[in-house]
């Protein structure tokens, strides 16, 4: 694990990668759409941390999804901009007191699937 809030290792990488993987798994069969939103939120936002702890050893010291997304902005625009639009589909549904769409509930799974293709290309490579 790591030393100290804010650095990462390597073994913090392949974890969050586990735990990435885990969470999509678990949400390719579910039908729920707030239960496919949340394995795949927490599948992208895992993914993501491993990318951050391999490309700069380093993940968000106070854990906060803006952090995340600004954390895996310092690499790469496009993986952040994944990561900011499947949290944008869930704040969207949370915050208008609605259940999310089956719809929106799948684009953020296919957004934690783009985001752990890259976390194992990135992980899997070292």
């Amino acid at each position: 694990m790591s030393t100290r809030p804010g650095t990462a290792t390597i073994a913090d990488a392949r974890a969050q990668l586990q735990q990435a993987a885990a969470s999509v798994e678990a949400a390719v069969p579910a039908r729920d759409p707030d239960v496919i939103a949340a394995h795949a939120i927490s599948a992208a936002l895992s993914a993501a941390d491993a990318i951050c702890c391999v490309a700069l050893r380093e993940r968000p010291a106070d854990g906060s999804r803006q952090a995340a997304v600004d954390l895996l902005g310092r690499i790469d625009k496009k993986l952040s901009s994944a990561l900011q639009r499947a949290l944008d589909r869930q704040i969207q549904a949370t915050g208008e007191s609605r259940d999310i769409s089956l719809a929106d509930a799948r684009m953020c799974l296919r957004q934690a699937e783009f985001l752990l293709d890259a976390a194992r290309d990135r992980v899997l490579s070292i």
